[in-house]
């Protein structure tokens, strides 16, 4: 295929940080281009470029653009305008739709409304808005309804119609990041099927995601980004996924569980018939030194658990004991004071203060360990949240960056920081890993094996089977609202936990 976007010299310079370092990148027509990396490998920083959001450091970096004239023109990167005028386009993790809009609205926020005698032409906006939706195949939108209502799925397809609308017909190249980051897996396909049909008119994909089984299914090329280096483009077919690993962390990982402790006598965990959210009689039981991962479909309960167990959701009835103490319903300070730790799977919204230092954020939910005579000891609190900052190999440029500046990863094992620094007897986890780079996670998922080596009990709920299999001595499945499998030793297994979770049946008969 030609070349639709070639880009040589990129570099960018941040106080204390070089983001990325003279990067050379080819993007062919027709072609889906998978750009992975760590988090903090320069991925957002080279589509931040792009799309003119940042200007490039210094005047070496330059980019060619072949969409709209074969012998290429100039792209002027860190503009905006230009990269709107030559047919580039985004979608965003966020995707930047407004959800109390509908999706007429919504693409014509992007692309303008169609007028008639000086007023809006309603009925022409709404044929515009199926005709772009039906190109991409999400027929089924209602196009009528504000945003908010519509699917994970579908809203992706809106934010694809809004980036493609009034594209003309030749080459051109969309840039997706993170687009299966809100979706479940039964949509991802939906998603992959409209990629297909933009390569089949031509359009190059720039295709953003932490998901190494997406790289494999849906592209073509993939490019490697290391500590803002391009270290290899590649065809997909001649890699597998532990070479794709080793490229994107510079060595191997370890694989396959390594070793929790074996769980002690002490119930640290004691849930009898809890209901609320949309569990219906939930009794668990959780050692000392165990791990007990907690699978199922979304709806099956599994995404309340922990927000239940920590008190973050009200529960109707049942019980909650944490370390030998009955915790009140609806109270996290409760639960943080018999002994108990948890990360939300809502690391943007729940978990972080951005606008307040890595710092500040480590040591927020035990102040007073640092107090004297009622006033805060700066020295002693910036030598304690650093001492746990080091531990933990968080990458930040100062103690006292905000937290909004660092890279998911980095900003998950702060997380991780602000928990285990209360020396927890249980640690529970909502998706400890969800939107992290493959490094960032195994480094999570040592953490995990460090704290049940230590004879922490831990909860870990995740949508992530592979994740369940590398860091549980037991896996709990639920389905509609109850717990109705529980695997050990062996059984942990990724088929075990599909087919337990959907309720497969095997080649005996047994669900």
């Amino acid at each position: 295929m030609p070349a639709l976007l070639t880009i040589e010299h990129l570099s960018k310079v941040f106080p204390g940080q070089v983001a990325l370092d003279d990067v050379d990148l080819t993007i062919d027509a027709a072609t889906t281009h998978a750009l992975i990396g760590q988090n903090g490998s320069g991925k957002s920083t080279l589509i931040k470029i792009l799309a003119g959001y940042h200007q490039p450091t210094g005047d070496l970096a330059t980019a060619t653009y072949f969409g709209n004239d074969p012998a290429g023109e100039p792209l002027e990167l860190g503009d905006g305008r230009a990269a709107e005028r030559d047919g580039l386009r985004f979608v965003h993790q966020d995707l930047g739709l407004v959800d109390g809009l509908t999706t007429v609205e919504n693409l014509a926020l992007g692309n303008g409304f169609t007028t008639k005698f000086g007023k809006i032409n309603w009925r022409a906006d709404v044929v515009r808005a199926r005709w772009a939706l039906a190109q991409i195949g999400f027929e089924s939108v209602d196009v009528k309804l504000p945003v908010g209502m519509l699917a994970p799925a579908q809203k992706t397809g809106v934010a694809l119609a809004r980036a493609l609308l009034g594209w003309e017909d030749n080459a051109h190249l969309l840039v997706l990041d993170e687009p299966t980051a809100s979706l479940p897996a039964s949509d991802v396909r939906h998603l992959f099927e409209a990629i297909r049909r933009l390569k089949e008119r031509g359009v190059a994909i720039l295709y953003v995601s932490h998901h190494l089984d997406e790289v494999f299914e849906i592209a073509d090329v993939v490019s490697v980004l290391r500590d803002g280096r391009r270290v290899t483009t590649q065809r997909v077919d001649g890699l597998d996924h532990d070479g794709l690993i080793e490229l994107m962390i510079g060595h191997k990982i370890v694989q396959g569980r390594s070793g929790a402790g074996p769980a002690g006598d002490a119930v640290l965990v004691d849930v009898v018939d809890l209901h609320g959210g949309n569990l219906h009689g939930v009794d668990l039981r959780v050692h000392a030194g165990e791990v007990v991962g907690v699978a199922g479909i979304t709806g099956s309960g599994r995404e309340t658990i922990v927000p239940l167990l920590t008190g973050q959701t009200p529960s109707q009835s049942g019980t909650v004991s944490i370390n030998g103490k009955f915790t009140d319903n609806y109270s996290p300070s409760d639960v943080l004071s018999a002994g108990g730790a948890f990360v939300t799977a809502d690391r943007k919204g729940l978990g972080l203060f951005p606008l307040m230092s890595v710092l500040d954020n480590t040591t927020i939910c035990d102040v007073g360990r640092n107090a004297h005579g009622g006033r805060l000891n700066k020295a002693a609190e910036r030598a304690d949240g650093v001492g746990w900052i080091d531990a933990l190999s968080v990458k930040t440029a100062s103690p006292y960056t905000p937290i909004g500046a660092l890279s998911g990863g980095n900003q998950q094992k702060v997380l991780f920081a602000r928990g285990l620094r209360l020396d927890p007897h249980v640690l529970m986890l909502d998706e400890p890993t969800q939107g992290i780079d493959v490094g960032a996670k195994e480094e999570i998922h040592s953490l995990i094996d460090r704290s049940a080596n230590e004879g922490s009990a831990v909860i870990v709920a995740s949508t992530d089977t592979d994740e369940l299999v590398r860091v549980a001595t037991r896996v709990v499945v639920m389905r509609n609202g109850r717990i109705v499998a529980e695997l050990q030793g062996a059984e942990i297994n990724s088929a075990s936990i599909e087919r337990a979770q959907l309720a497969l049946a095997d080649r005996t008969g047994e669900n």
